[in-house]
């Protein structure tokens, strides 16, 4: 593989996953104005934190990454680096850091990225 392919394989997957924490950060922002109006139960927040995420690292590697090969690896990557960094600001302001939740959120991100990958090489063909 030359160095131009890394480079570019490594710029998508940083493209991927800041699209993915911005679209985080969006939904975040609707799902605390929704909570204004409507009253959620406290076992309903996780759950919208779950949701939220699966839908960013969808959305940003489907609509926002140029993803002509290997869209199972480089949507699995997105995912992973969008939990690194969005668990790095979770910490950073004070949240507590849980290692049982991380697994979880992995797996089921890296689900969602695999199959937007897929999807997007499908799609720009």
């Amino acid at each position: 593989m030359s160095e131009n392919i890394k480079i570019n394989a490594v710029k998508e997957i940083l493209k991927g996953s800041i699209c993915a924490t911005i679209l985080s950060f969006f939904f975040v922002l609707i799902f605390a104005l929704l909570a204004r109006f409507f009253s959620f139960s406290a076992d309903f927040v996780p759950v919208a934190n779950t949701i939220i995420k699966i839908l960013s690292v969808f959305c940003a590697v489907v609509f926002f990454c140029e993803i002509r090969e290997k869209g199972f690896l480089k949507g699995l990557l997105i995912a992973v680096a969008f939990l690194m960094i969005s668990n790095l600001f979770f910490v950073v302001l004070g949240g507590n850091f849980e290692f049982k939740n991380l697994l979880f959120d992995i797996c089921v991100c890296s689900f969602a990225g695999i199959v937007a990958g897929m999807i997007a090489v499908v799609r720009k063909k």
